[in-house]
């Protein structure tokens, strides 16, 4: 019995092991291929009632809607608060999706916009895939957003362009910089969240390993 369960810990430890660096790597593809991070902003200051509401866009620097970067923003947190019902959506432009279930942004339009309430709680957090495709012209395509309180006013930032935006990332290059205009907005690399999907090479090699450990766990069991 004791040797049974010292090879069960021993396989499971093997199998937590594979998951784990099946992760990094996925993660690091992620990273590799575009932008991977947490955003999040203090809302604590917000009215829980009634609803504020925040703005995400992504322009498309060439003006031709190429489509050429998407905005993947999911794993949404509300610190206590909520996001607003789906029919409270204000947008235009190639996007899909909601704050509750996930959100993508595609510079096919211009602009690409997405508009949802929500009730505030202490902080409204989420992570960010950016693709970082350079556009030709002089012009990056630029993902950005902003919070409006119930009153339909922005929340104030140093942003130069006085639009308030609270973070900016202007694609102008495979790694761009993630701009801040608030200390409330606080931004870092992903650790375990939500990631694109990893190559079908990725998936291949750690589903053949997995494969292969529940054949031996078999033929184990049916020796014993």
């Amino acid at each position: 019995m004791t040797r049974n369960t010292t090879s069960r810990n021993a396989w499971l430890g093997m199998i937590a092991a594979v998951v784990t660096l099946f992760i990094s790597a996925w993660q690091q593809e992620a990273r590799a291929n575009g932008i991977l991070e947490t955003v999040t902003v203090d809302t604590s200051a917000l009215p829980t009632s009634p609803e504020s509401e925040v703005v995400f866009y992504l322009i498309d620097g060439s003006g031709t809607g190429d489509g050429n970067n998407t905005a993947m923003l999911t794993s949404f947190g509300f610190g206590g608060g909520s996001a607003g019902a789906v029919d409270s959506l204000n947008s235009t432009g190639g996007f899909s999706g909601d704050m509750a279930s996930g959100v993508s942004i595609t510079d096919s339009s211009f602009p690409n916009v997405l508009a949802q309430f929500f009730n505030a709680g202490s902080q409204i957090s989420f992570v960010l895939n950016l693709s970082t495709n350079v556009d030709a012209g002089p012009t990056p395509d630029q993902f950005g957003f902003a919070i409006l309180d119930p009153s339909g006013n922005p929340i104030p930032t140093s942003d130069p362009t006085g639009d308030n935006n609270l973070m900016v990332i202007n694609v102008d290059s495979s790694s761009p910089a993630t701009v801040s205009y608030s200390d409330l907005v606080t931004v870092a690399p992903v650790g375990t969240a939500a990631t694109p999907e990893p190559s079908s090479a990725l998936m291949l090699g750690a589903g053949m390993f997995v494969l292969v450990l529940l054949s031996r766990r078999r033929r184990s069991a049916k020796c014993e």
